[in-house]
């Protein structure tokens, strides 16, 4: 149960992207550009009950599971002087029970059936989630029904939850990123709720009572205030008869009205930044964009195509290949109903080099307000966008929430399904409008985490300590005395016997290379999926040379005999395809259509790979800023350094980005040699997934990857574990959360 006031940012090991992710379904902040590419797009169903609250059905037969979700067009943006992360806190309380459910009843209950429950707030919305096998999810209407009205919020549960949030409010401090967009979005709108953080502020949460929550849930947990989404195997009539069997009789507020909220628009721009104990900073620009309400999301997912998104964008080309002064860079958006930011994200290799960055930012924008965007430039985006909702559309709990959030900021139900249909007459000089109106320099917004400077961290641990002891001094006077209340419902709940369901059975073969393969034809998508896993991992890397098989792995993007890096990336972003390369695994998502083409540029990547000298440098500064982040998140290195206890002097003991010292000592000659020898078929195995029914399966791999040839590699030596004695490892850092 997550406020989504707070954004994890989590790299992942390809870099060709920083992979956002919003909420309780899926993380924080929007990672995947939303569109639609379906060979039928499903249907929504809307019903209204004679209460006012809306149900929402999107049926989908593929497998036997349901989303279900209820919404409520509230959040920490309703808020009132002296309640901010009263919302936050209320979702956290509703699971506490009701008058005829205890407090582990709800979790009971969803764990009998075989489910998953959650819950998000947001500045604009609140939600609760039970993703259900399709024999079960009738079971969950009737509870969720029960929390719109009966919930009891005991005294002694807030006791117990208050310092559940201030705990998860120390976690979200250490997010540093995260903070930094917390602290750009209160300066910016200085004069509106979005100024307030959704999980509030200690002394607003000290201070709430029950009366205050009960008062806050009375007024805006009604029916005409709700929205019900059901996505999955589920049968449309069926579901309506259920949702209203359990809503139906919820009495509506008539006079519930929304309040309306004012931004203040103005020529000028603010900057924050923040200092901590880190080694590699990070940047931040931001715009005011219209908000989701607007409905110009799919022409902003556009420009951030153009502008920063992949490698074929123009911001990655110009800082990251040509000039080399960052080594990440990306834009998204952070899509509020009201008003929305568009964010360029960016980690200088030399600090001192940032105001060149902006500059150069600057100029980019300034040439889009002037120019259209070329026609190659809208094919690459639209494809990007496309595709990306093909891989979202095989997660229910995904599609529902996207279905949710976009009811409630448009009020039309076919908004999410309609994504992609937007009129292509106009296109480019409405997106050039745009960038001229809202992406200009003189409102760009500038934020930065910094590392502290010398003699700081003495003042910023007394910061931290003063901080600690305040929690202790008010905590203190909270407690629960009573007893954890047994599960008593659960009792009556009765598993219904599942739905038969034939699991994928893939079938086999083995190309004249040795390369063995798995493929199965799933017709539902005009997609295929391709995941390549190698023998060598990096556990394999020599002890002197550890990281060697992550930088290897970059470097497969970086060009061939054939084709440069630039040109791989334009060509795989502008048919839509995805291709992700790691330590040991490689993977390249296309459209049914692409298939051949997609796995020819595969296989030259596997067999052709030149690794230019000036790819090297890139690809090494690049990881050594990944390593730099890496230490500084203690969620992230507690587990190497647990690693390297329990698995002393085993392979497993490494760490697959390695140290600074091995990645900056590694030479082309090394990485070279170690691609020839380790990137091989032997030993690896492929698997390929979707709708393969216009291909001779084991005639297009061999005519495009059987050419591909390596070494057989020896097997890997595990040796016995040592055994351990108990023993407790210290790692003193500046950090507000103690990562166990």
């Amino acid at each position: 149960m997550k406020p989504l006031s707070v954004y994890d940012l989590k790299k992942i090991k390809n870099r060709k992207s920083i992979k956002l992710t919003e909420g309780g379904v899926g993380g924080r902040l929007r990672a995947y550009h939303i569109g639609l590419f379906m060979a039928s797009k499903p249907h929504v169903y809307k019903t209204v009950l004679e209460n006012g609250m809306t149900i929402l059905v999107m049926p989908r037969h593929h497998i036997p599971k349901v989303s279900l979700q209820l919404w409520y067009n509230v959040g920490s943006k309703d808020e009132r002087s002296g309640e901010k992360g009263i919302a936050h806190l209320i979702e956290h309380m509703i699971f506490k029970g009701t008058s005829r459910l205890s407090e582990s009843d709800i979790t009971a209950i969803t764990h009998k059936l075989s489910g998953y429950c959650n819950a998000f707030t947001s500045y604009d919305y609140t939600g609760y989630l039970f993703d259900m096998p399709a024999h079960n999810w009738k079971e969950m209407l009737p509870i969720m029904a029960d929390c719109m009205r009966n919930c009891t919020f005991r005294e002694e549960h807030l006791s117990s939850e208050l310092k559940a949030v201030i705990q998860e409010l120390k976690m979200y401090n250490d997010d540093y990123l995260s903070t930094l967009i917390e602290r750009m979005v209160a300066t910016i709108f200085a004069d509106h709720p979005y100024h307030h953080p959704v999980i509030g502020y200690k002394q607003d949460l000290w201070s709430l009572k029950r009366d205050a929550l009960v008062n806050f849930y009375y007024r805006h947990y009604v029916p005409n205030n709700a929205t019900l989404v059901m996505v999955g195997d589920i049968d449309l009539e069926q579901a309506v008869i259920e949702a209203e069997k359990s809503f139906a009789g919820i009495a509506p507020d008539p006079s519930y009205a929304k309040e309306e909220f004012y931004h203040g628009y103005d020529l000028q721009a603010h900057s924050v930044t923040i200092y901590r104990d880190i080694q590699q900073p990070m940047m931040l620009l931001a715009f005011v964009i219209p908000g989701t309400t607007a409905q110009q999301d799919y022409l902003f997912d556009i420009i951030s195509w153009v502008l920063g998104a992949g490698k074929g964008s123009r911001l990655y080309r110009k800082l990251v290949d040509e000039l080399g002064l960052v080594t990440e860079v990306e834009s998204f958006v952070f899509d509020f109903f009201e008003h929305g930011l568009f964010f360029i994200h960016f980690q200088p290799k030399d600090p001192a080099d940032t105001a060149r960055v902006v500059e150069i930012i600057e100029q980019e924008l300034v040439a889009l307000s002037n120019e259209l965007i070329s026609p190659d430039e809208l094919e690459r985006a639209t494809r990007k966008i496309e595709v990306d909702f093909l891989s979202l559309s095989e997660n229910n709990q995904k599609l529902a929430y996207l279905l949710g959030k976009y009811y409630l900021a448009t009020g039309n139900e076919r908004y999410l399904t309609a994504y992609t249909d937007y009129p292509r007459a106009s296109i480019r000089e409405e997106i050039q409008a745009l960038v001229r109106d809202y992406l200009r320099p003189t409102v760009m917004h500038r934020g930065a985490v910094m590392p502290m400077a010398d003699g700081e961290h003495e003042y910023w641990q007394m910061l931290q300590q003063r901080s600690d002891e305040e929690d202790a001094r008010i905590l203190g006077t909270i407690s629960r005395q009573a007893v954890i209340e047994e599960a008593v419902h659960v009792a009556n709940i009765v598993v219904a016997q599942p739905k038969p369901f034939a699991f994928p059975k893939p079938e086999r073969t083995k190309l004249s290379n040795g390369l063995e393969v798995l493929y199965y034809h799933n017709p539902a998508l005009p997609k295929i999926d391709c995941i390549l896993d190698f023998k060598n991992k990096y556990y394999d890397d020599p002890v002197a040379q550890q990281g060697r098989s992550s930088v290897v792995a970059d470097l497969l993007e970086e060009g061939t005999s054939k084709k440069s890096g630039p040109q791989i990336a334009l060509e795989i972003e502008s048919r839509g395809m995805e291709l992700m390369t790691s330590a040991g695994h490689c993977s390249m998502g296309m459209l049914s259509q692409d298939f051949e083409r997609g796995l020819a540029l595969f296989g030259e990547i596997l067999s052709d790979s030149v690794f230019p000298e000036d790819s090297v440098l890139k690809i090494r500064d690049q990881m050594l800023a990944d390593i730099k982040i890496f230490w500084d998140t203690p969620s992230q290195f507690a587990g190497q350094i647990a690693k390297e206890i329990v698995y002393k002097g085993h392979p497993y003991a490494k760490n697959m980005l390695g140290s600074a010292e091995t990645v900056s000592a590694l030479t082309r000659d090394q990485l070279l040699a170690a691609y020839k020898q380790t990137i091989t078929p032997h030993g690896a195995r492929l698997a390929v997934v979707g709708n393969l029914e216009k291909y001779d399966i084991t005639t297009v791999l061999e005519q495009t990857l059987g050419g591909w040839t390596g070494p057989e590699l020896p097997d890997t030596e595990f040796p016995a574990l040592k055994p351990l004695a108990s023993q407790t490892f210290d790692r003193q850092v500046n950090r507000d959360q103690i990562v166990l």
